[in-house]
């Protein structure tokens, strides 16, 4: 291959690694708030959950660890029973049910953006160890300060977004995701809605944002320490 088209696959490869970086934190952040109980427990116990539903905190326990296996298994719906009033009663409708097929969707399309961002991004700096040169350790400093740098910029805009108007940022990622009306959900008659109210996902949201920053600002710290190292020290 002629050096000046090996080159530019080159910038090519490193320009892409740059740009997915945002993507594997973003991804890789989700995923790990999505099988997260304690988020879903928080939520339950600050919005008093129990109270507005009869169910008790133990069963709202059950319910959380139930959502977080069937985003994960291969089950096609959700069958969530829980006991109300001594008897067991079905808790997710017809509606609700259908919505979080959607929503199982969602996120198992997450995971897959996950894996391809981690084997396309971790592929380049891998191709840099093995090319166990002095200047590729710097190279991949300066990619990773620059990837992380983008995320701060591009994912905080989006948060931005979303603080200044929670509801119709809201919104629109549920008219974007979904191509039908089954994520519109009655809050005095569903359970979807009474567990995770808006006020839990306003919350949610702060935390993946916070996540998503300390993420960006480690791997830009490590992506600068990269930079000048000690020659005696260095990785590759």
């Amino acid at each position: 291959m002629k050096p000046e088209l090996k080159r530019f696959l080159y910038n090519v490869w490193k320009t892409l690694a740059i740009l997915l970086i945002p993507l594997i934190i973003l991804t890789l952040t989700l995923s790990i708030l999505i099988n997260c109980q304690w988020l879903y427990e928080k939520g339950f116990e600050k919005y008093e959950i129990s109270q507005k539903t009869g169910f008790t905190p133990v069963q709202l326990e059950t319910a959380a660890s139930t959502l977080i296996s069937y985003f994960n298994n291969g089950e096609e719906y959700i069958d969530l029973q829980l006991e109300k009033d001594g008897i067991d009663v079905t808790v997710f409708k017809e509606r609700e049910i259908l919505h979080l097929k959607d929503v199982k969707g969602l996120i198992l399309l997450n995971y897959l953006a996950l894996g391809i961002c981690l084997l396309l991004g971790g592929g380049f700096f891998l191709y840099l160890y093995l090319k166990k040169q002095a200047g590729r350790v710097k190279e991949a400093g300066i990619v990773l300060i620059q990837g992380g740098m983008f995320s701060l910029l591009l994912l905080g805009g989006i948060g931005l977004i979303a603080m200044l108007d929670f509801q119709t940022f809201f919104t629109r990622l549920h008219l974007l995701g979904f191509s039908n009306a089954f994520w519109l959900l009655d809050p005095a008659k569903d359970y979807l809605v009474m567990f995770f109210p808006r006020g839990f996902w306003e919350d949610s949201t702060l935390v993946l944002g916070i996540s998503i920053g300390v993420l960006a600002v480690s791997l830009m710290a490590g992506g600068w320490l990269l930079r000048k190292p000690a020659r005696s020290d260095l990785p590759f």
